[in-house]
């Protein structure tokens, strides 16, 4: 009996350990875990590192680049002005159609203009599986712009 009656006893003690310790431990935030998934934390200097040299640098705070010329967005001319790689990819999960369709896209690689002394990334634009447009943006630039091309809307 006084077996068993130590056996309760460990088990008993380990369990209110074990209740105080998670107690103790605070949750994991969501940020918490995606600062755990392999390269996030780098992605996350990068884009830090960018955002920096984007506001301490020669970008734009306006909403088109005023060097640009042709039609906004659609021409390598006059790229959307974007605040890096993920402004980019913010830019483009806002974009719609006229309709309100949700686009999605492929970036088909960096360009050159001879007028936009920064990179520019070209995208393929898909609505309903078709290809609709490439747009043309430039990360460089100090925020994303609150414009879109013609035959398209932004969310708010």
């Amino acid at each position: 009996m006084n077996v068993v009656f130590i056996i309760f006893a460990v088990i008993a003690f380990i369990a209110v350990v074990l209740f105080f310790f998670k107690l103790k431990t605070k949750p994991k935030t969501l940020y918490d875990e995606l600062m755990e998934i392999p390269g996030m934390k780098e992605q996350k200097e990068l884009f830090e590192l960018m955002s920096k040299m984007n506001s301490e640098g020669v970008g734009t705070e306006e909403d088109v680049m005023s060097e640009g010329y042709g039609d906004f967005g659609l021409e390598i001319t006059n790229p959307i002005p974007v605040n890096t790689v993920y402004g980019s990819i913010s830019y483009l999960g806002r974009l719609r159609t006229l309709e309100g369709i949700k686009v999605s896209y492929k970036r088909i690689g960096s360009m050159n203009s001879p007028n936009i002394t920064s990179i520019i990334d070209g995208y393929k634009i898909f609505a309903n599986e078709k290809q609709i447009a490439i747009l043309y943006i430039c990360p460089y630039n100090k925020k994303n712009s609150r414009k879109a091309p013609n035959g398209f809307k932004l969310l708010v």
